[in-house]
């Protein structure tokens, strides 16, 4: 499970606007722009949860380094 940040992270975004569509689908009254904007909102903030969250749990491909900051792979593999 901590070989997939980014996939456990989309599954909590999704799992926040399906619960906010159960709650319309339930009898909360909510308009159609209300959604939108929650749907907006639980987006901005997932986005900056992603970033925040996940950015220093995957390993980037242009410069890949260890936790010790030595590089994972040779020069002369680039």
């Amino acid at each position: 499970m901590n070989r997939e940040p980014l996939a456990i992270r989309a599954a909590a975004i999704w799992a926040a606007q399906s619960l906010i569509l159960a709650a319309v689908a339930f009898g909360w009254n909510l308009s159609a722009e209300q959604i939108a904007t929650s749907f907006t909102a639980v987006s901005a903030l997932s986005a900056l949860a992603v970033v925040v969250w996940t950015r220093g749990k995957v390993t980037p491909v242009d410069d890949p380094r260890g936790p010790d900051g030595q590089p994972l792979i040779s020069a002369d593999d680039y």
